[in-house]
């Protein structure tokens, strides 16, 4: 009876939630960061060359962190601003 009414009741605000979060970024606000794949870090890579028939051995890569997301891996998401609602407003606090 009650539990059975409460469990409708749950599952029918979940998938009105769904509704109202951000295609995007489903919801949570922030898009993987496209620079660096997700990473955070960027691989620095120099031209290798073939002079003197290659006899120098190839140095590891250089790596430093992304500009684009600050090496956290993740952006904001422009379409929600960050809020993760697909409705995004000019008077959210946020």
């Amino acid at each position: 009876g009650v539990i059975s009414a409460l469990m409708v009741v749950e599952i029918t605000n979940v998938k009105q939630q769904e509704q109202k979060r951000c295609k995007y970024c489903i919801g949570t606000g922030y898009l993987a960061c496209a620079r660096c794949s997700s990473t955070g870090t960027l691989v620095l890579t120099e031209p290798v060359s073939a002079v003197d028939g290659g006899s120098q051995p190839l140095s590891l890569p250089k790596t430093e962190r992304c500009s684009n997301c600050s090496g956290a891996g993740k952006v904001m998401c422009p379409t929600c601003l960050c809020t993760g609602m697909a409705m995004a407003s000019e008077h959210d606090p946020r």
